[in-house]
């Protein structure tokens, strides 16, 4: 039975309020004893920094200022000793293809592709991307981000040089967007182990458009293969903190999104969510 807000006593509220501080004091801990206890063994056992290498997967539609921006806080925070790729999926009928193909010829500190292909949701279009990806490590990003964090990947690299990359393994990169970090990553980071062992990197069968980020911190939680980074890396322009936002791309995936459907799709399919992190293990 679920008990509205308006209906609740004061002991229901009460008991409510010390389950939620008790599950963000739980949580809180669980990844911060985490995160050092893998930091001191890294140091103990004096590895080394491996280079591992960033792929970023990019779908972007009507956004060529954005993507501007995006391109050049690259440029301007990633080290050029840790080597990243850039993968873009742009719609066949892009009407900014020439603005896009202009800053895309100009990049010369990183390797970039660009494919023109029509998906109906964006969930596919990560999907794609990461079938075409090369590197060690798969990143879906946002064209309404910038990175803010000087030398971001090579800091990422330092992460997973913490655990065994033959096993999956999650990095959540701390956003300027989410308040509890040790709940959720709108940019979490996988390895390839992840990927191939799951064979996709988004749940694309199961939403209408977004939701990719809550699956994968949620695999991350049921298996226990994350980590969570203590500094910020991206500043994210999204719509829930700048009204401004609301371009037509953003219109335009509110048409396609079914918040409701999505939601009891999140809730029937935690079965699967149960499954493939036991596969993750």
């Amino acid at each position: 039975m679920i008990i509205k807000k308006s209906n609740r006593s004061f002991y229901e509220s009460l008991l409510k309020d010390l389950l939620k501080g008790f599950n963000r004091l739980y949580w809180f801990l669980k990844t911060y004893i985490k995160y050092h206890l893998l930091t001191i063994k890294y140091f103990l056992l004096g590895n080394k920094i491996k280079k591992h290498k960033i792929s970023l997967l990019l779908p972007t539609k009507l956004r060529s200022i954005k993507f501007k921006n995006l391109v050049s806080s690259l440029l301007d925070k990633t080290s050029n000793d840790y080597e990243i790729e850039l993968l873009i999926l742009l719609d066949e009928n892009e009407e900014q293809l020439n603005d896009y193909l202009k800053i895309i010829n100009s990049i010369k500190n990183f390797k970039i592709s660009y494919y023109l292909k029509n998906f109906s949701t964006n969930l596919q279009r990560i999907n794609f991307l990461a079938e075409k990806s090369n590197f060690d490590l798969i990143l879906a990003i946002n064209d309404d981000i910038e990175f803010t964090l000087s030398d971001w990947n090579k800091r990422v690299a330092i992460e997973f040089s913490k655990i065994n990359m033959d096993k999956p393994f999650s990095l959540w990169l701390r956003s300027d967007d989410v308040k509890y970090k040790y709940f959720h990553s709108n940019f979490p980071v996988i390895n390839r182990s992840w990927y191939k062992k799951l064979s996709y990197h988004s749940p694309e069968k199961y939403f209408s458009h977004w939701w990719a980020d809550n699956w994968i911190c949620d695999l991350g939680k049921k298996s226990g293969k994350f980590l969570i980074t203590h500094k910020i890396f991206i500043k994210h322009f999204n719509q829930f903190h700048l009204v401004n936002q609301k371009d037509k791309t953003y219109l335009d995936n509110q048409k396609k999104r079914n918040g409701e459907i999505d939601l009891e799709n999140w809730n029937k399919y935690n079965y699967i969510r149960k499954d493939d992190a036991n596969l993750l293990k």
